[in-house]
């Protein structure tokens, strides 16, 4: 290892002693072969660096003006000006001018000026003005400007300016600007600008408008306007919603068009309701209701008595109303209750579930009255923590009653539900 760091040292030593001497030449000769075993060393001898070459073999390692053909170097190969063709190295490939064509490096490609075709390398690619090609890099793609094409590498591909194209990575994609094409990613997507879609395992940022598709595992942000869905497995934020989230944690801050879908979605300019309520199983009620009036989540507390008991619980349900008249609508609700008997919190099995069917009708802008008929189902076990026999007080009267196997309960009956909603 040691012996390579100090001959690559050497070899850059080299060009850069060379460069001032090769600046005064414009014009260039053009040879049609030149071996070398380690430039200047070769058929160019010192005219190496104001020398383009059809073909070029380097035994170690090659310095020369241009190349307008194929090389191949064992160690490394140096351009100092235009690239045409096909470049193979078994550690670095650099060009200081343009490229056109492909490079292949066992290492490293570096591309000072434009690149148009291709750069697969086992480390980094790295181009420092615009790309139309395709990198493919076990590690890193660097374009220091504008990229149409595609990148694929084992861990980061980076753009800084606007791309267009796809980006494929193992860890993290990078974009500083727009992107019109598509980031995938095991780990993390970033655009700063307007972007077409991007999936990753973790976590998509876009720093712009969005058309298109973000699904990731874990977190989706957008903060300009969103134009498509947005999928992940836990969050999903947009500022600007034209299209569908579905996730655990939605939020919109506003919402041009399109449903939220998930565990809580938070809409700015949406849906809120808070409600008092009574029914024939709890005596009183107190619901949050949040997401938009196609799709949304309630959050309920209540209690009871039954008999010589006090029953308390929790809920969480989903719903949707569909707007009859100017003051009035019709609201479809799925509900599901955990319900304690005389004690703070059972680990029992012991559910109250129920569909509500219910008309509002809207007395002032902030107030509302509602009601309607419910189906209930309360699931309960027929044993306590100790295996005593056990009954429910959920249910005040039944219509349908039946102890499975297992040693469960099932009971229906019906029911109703009414209100007032703020």
């Amino acid at each position: 290892m040691k012996t390579t760091l100090k001959s690559l040292i050497l070899l850059i030593a080299l060009a850069i002693s060379f460069t001032a001497k090769a600046e005064e030449k414009s014009a260039m000769d053009t040879m049609p072969v030149q071996l070398s075993f380690i430039t200047p060393i070769g058929t160019n001898g010192m005219q190496s660096w104001n020398t383009v070459n059809n073909f070029s073999l380097n035994m170690y390692a090659g310095y020369s003006g241009g190349l307008d053909g194929f090389e191949a170097s064992g160690f490394v190969s140096v351009l100092r000006g235009d690239m045409k063709g096909v470049q193979f190295s078994g550690f670095v490939n650099a060009d200081m001018g343009k490229t056109k064509g492909a490079q292949f490096a066992g290492f490293v490609n570096y591309n000072k000026e434009e690149l148009e075709g291709a750069q697969l390398a086992g480390f980094v690619n790295a181009v420092t003005n615009n790309t139309d090609a395709i990198q493919g890099a076990g590690f890193v793609n660097l374009v220091v400007g504008e990229l149409e094409g595609a990148q694929f590498a084992g861990f980061v591909n980076v753009a800084t300016k606007e791309s267009k194209g796809a980006q494929f990575s193992g860890f993290l994609n990078a974009v500083t600007d727009s992107l019109d094409g598509f980031q995938g990613t095991g780990f993390v997507n970033y655009a700063m600008g307007s972007s077409m879609g991007q999936a990753s395992g973790f976590l998509n940022a876009n720093v712009g408008d969005l058309k298109g598709i973000q699904a990731s595992g874990f977190l989706n942000v957008n903060t300009g306007r969103l134009n498509g869905a947005q999928l992940s497995g836990f969050v999903n934020f947009s500022n600007k919603l034209r299209g569908t989230q579905i996730g655990v944690f939605n939020y919109v801050d506003s919402l041009e068009s399109g449903t939220p879908i998930g565990f809580l979605s938070f809409v700015r300019n949406g849906y809120h309701a808070f409600e008092i309520s009574s029914s024939e199983t709890l005596n009183g009620i107190a619901t949050f209701k949040t997401g938009t009036k196609k799709f949304y989540n309630i959050i309920s507390v209540g209690g009871g008595v039954r008999g010589d008991k006090i029953l308390w619980g929790w809920g969480y349900g989903v719903g949707t109303t569909m707007e009859l008249s100017r003051k009035f609508d019709l609201a479809v609700e799925v509900q599901s209750f955990h319900i304690n008997e005389d004690v703070w919190h059972t680990n029992r099995l012991n559910l109250w579930n129920k569909l509500t069917l219910e008309t509002s009708y809207q007395v002032t802008p902030r107030l509302e009255v509602f009601g309607g008929p419910t189906f209930n189902v309360v699931v309960s076990d027929t044993k306590d923590e100790i295996g005593e026999p056990r009954e429910s007080s959920i249910a005040p009267f039944t219509s349908f009653s039946k102890v499975y196997s297992d040693g469960s309960k099932v009971e229906m009956y019906p029911g109703f539900n009414v209100g007032i909603r703020f």
